[in-house]
């Protein structure tokens, strides 16, 4: 019988030491909030009272925000989650120091560089290894794409930054601004994290 007792909390130990913990995807900033100085449509932001980490996961799926959930602050104070739409590389953002909060965001859309090919990469390169601009995803000039982002909703296509919607093994990469066919798209060179 005892052995049984054994075998079983090693197995129960096992399983909890394998288990992920959600906020190894968020880079952590301590007392820190980010406040939006120039509002516009894409800012969107919902609070609730939960514990930490009830907000990260719902951060991490998504499934009960109408947006893409890139950040969240954690007020310490009153316990409540904030999800933001946004991170500290969106427009019109800025962080501040604040005591009570803890600024979380998604790696991918923060660090600048990539995991594997680069797939899940959100950052803001927007020039490709040769040093060409990159063509914004919703114009089909001066390259026609099917890679539009109304589309490709999951693949975060904005603006003009590097992306990798197809999973291309050669990481993000961009169409560029350069009419000629030969450089239609190029890849954009971002070095891989480990690095």
């Amino acid at each position: 019988m005892w052995n049984y007792w054994l075998l079983f909390g090693l197995a129960v130990i096992s399983f909890c030491e394998g288990r992920r913990n959600a906020l190894q995807d968020y880079q952590k900033s301590d007392s820190t909030q980010l406040v939006v100085v120039s509002p516009d449509s894409s800012h969107l932001t919902k609070s609730r009272i939960l514990s930490i980490t009830k907000c990260v996961k719902t951060c991490s799926r998504g499934k009960r925000l109408p947006f893409i959930c890139r950040a969240f602050l954690y007020d310490h104070r009153n316990r409540k989650c904030q999800w933001l739409s946004f991170d500290r590389n969106s427009p019109g953002v800025q962080s501040h120091q604040s005591f009570y909060y803890d600024l979380y965001q998604k790696k991918d859309y923060v660090r600048e560089c990539i995991v594997g090919t680069g797939q899940s990469y959100r950052g803001t390169r927007s020039v490709t290894l040769s040093g060409i601009l990159c063509q914004a995803w919703a114009s089909p000039i001066p390259h026609e794409h099917k890679f539009m982002s109304k589309r490709y909703r999951k693949k975060d296509l904005r603006e003009n930054f590097c992306r990798n919607p197809d999973n291309s093994t050669a990481g993000p990469w961009c169409f560029t601004t350069d009419p000629r066919p030969h450089l239609r798209h190029q890849e954009c060179g971002i070095p891989q994290c480990s690095q």
